[in-house]
């Protein structure tokens, strides 16, 4: 059966951040992109609710775990949910904890064997409002790529594109050279600047043209891909066969507003003239990116 539902699990005394992550979810529902299953709203009065969770466990892509010392103190959630969630997660449903409030949670050795979020083991609790409102879009983005169903990027050029003519010779090699426009979440313009390519790697710039930011990027043409690999089966290939990776490595110029982590890495697909895929940090996907060639 197809997993396509997103299970919650969290300790009623965390109604309220439940409430702050269903709101940032809510557009992904809307969209009719997830459907969100947390017990307190779908188990009604008299309910057999272990059938009920199971059911919804049973057709769940995506756990999320909200992490906080009540989480943690909950007999219902250890006895009945989480060993549930862990032996669904050996059948194939991705387990995301989301660090909601500071707590000794690596002292569960299955929440240990976790990468949680946020990626820097701050908890959410500790951030101001509009650190947290960045954190959770990032966690929607994560979200809907973690079920294959993130929405078309904010570009009408990138729209457009997507319903353009089959791709010409030149489009289906592995040529990079030239000048690629896009987004990364669908908000951040980038733009990748490929100058040099010999066999299988290639060297070039990343600019940010609203923040005035560009870095230095190597890459590599990944030839070799598996969807058994951890970070690739993260990414929708769609039809394409060719594979990239890339990594800004310094500034070249370091330009204004938020900076650059450069411990992380672009793992895309090539399909013609566009490249897309998500940037990651180890083997947690972070963000998306979609790019056009223009030149």
């Amino acid at each position: 059966m197809a997993r396509t539902r997103v299970f919650v699990s969290y300790s009623h005394q965390d109604s309220d951040w439940l409430k702050r992550v269903q709101q940032h979810i809510a557009v992904l529902e809307r969209l009719n992109l997830v459907d969100l299953w947390a017990a307190d709203t779908r188990i009604s009065g008299g309910a057999e609710w272990e059938r009920d969770i199971e059911a919804a466990l049973t057709n769940a892509k995506v756990a999320v775990l909200l992490i906080g010392p009540a989480f943690l103190a909950s007999k219902f959630i250890w006895a009945n949910e989480m060993p549930r969630i862990e032996a669904h997660r050996g059948e194939g449903m991705e387990v995301l904890p989301l660090i909601i409030r500071s707590c000794p949670w690596r002292l569960e050795r299955f929440l240990a064997k976790l990468m949680a979020r946020p990626g820097d083991g701050k908890a959410l609790s500790l951030m101001n409002e509009g650190e947290i409102d960045l954190e959770l879009s990032n966690f929607v983005y994560e979200l809907a790529a973690k079920v294959g169903k993130f929405p078309a990027p904010a570009s009408r050029a990138l729209d457009a594109a997507s319903q353009q003519a089959p791709i010409s010779e030149r489009e289906a090699s592995d040529d990079l050279m030239g000048q690629w426009d896009g987004f990364y979440n669908s908000t951040r313009q980038i733009r990748l600047m490929v100058h040099a390519q010999n066999a299988g790697s290639f060297q070039g710039k990343m600019e940010y043209p609203k923040e005035g930011i560009i870095t230095m990027v190597e890459g590599s043409i990944e030839r070799t891909w598996s969807l058994d690999d951890s970070v690739w089966r993260q990414i929708n290939r769609g039809n394409s066969e060719l594979a990239v990776a890339f990594q800004e490595t310094d500034y070249e110029r370091s330009g204004s507003g938020a900076g650059i982590s450069f411990n992380g890495k672009y793992y895309g697909f090539v399909a013609g003239n566009h490249i897309s895929g998500a940037w990651f940090s180890g083997s947690r996907l972070v963000g998306l990116f979609a790019l056009e060639r223009n030149s």
